[in-house]
């Protein structure tokens, strides 16, 4: 595979993230949603590959959890790896800051995503009825957890 880099995410990122935002969400997220994230320090990784701008993924973390807010890869580089790539390095961030379990919610009818998070271990723990405003409505969400060890350093 081609050199995959990350680095944090910035302002001036915003541009690319909101359009690879709107290749993978019926309602996606605001610029400003992106930027309290940022202003609030959330954990917001950029990944590149060939250069370019491929996905972002924003996480929380508070005490020994972390919680998955937001993820996504370009549309016209997907299935290539990139995305199990960035979960990877999510997971990996999440137990070099200490956490013990990571939190994400998929929509129902995400079934790529449900099935690369289940690819890493990610177990079903709920539902959050109507969690997803749609374009046509609401969409429930499945609440999902990973246990992960503490790194060793």
């Amino acid at each position: 595979m081609e050199t995959i880099e990350y680095r944090y995410m910035s302002l001036e990122d915003l541009e690319v993230i909101l359009k690879i935002e709107r290749g993978s969400n019926p309602h996606p997220w605001t610029r400003q949603n992106f930027v309290d994230c940022l202003e609030r320090d959330s954990y917001a990784l950029i990944q590149t590959y060939k250069g370019q701008i491929s996905g972002f993924a924003i996480q929380t973390i508070a005490l020994d959890e972390a919680h998955l807010l937001n993820i996504g890869v370009c549309e016209e580089l997907r299935r290539r790896g990139l995305g199990s790539n960035l979960l990877e390095k999510v997971i990996f961030a999440s137990e070099a800051m200490g956490s013990k379990k990571i939190f994400l919610e998929v929509r129902v009818s995400n079934a790529p995503a449900i099935q690369l998070y289940i690819d890493f271990a990610f177990k079903e723990i709920g539902l959050r009825k109507d969690y997803y405003k749609l374009p046509e409505g609401r969409e429930d969400a499945l609440l999902m957890s990973k246990k992960i060890n503490r790194l060793a350093f």
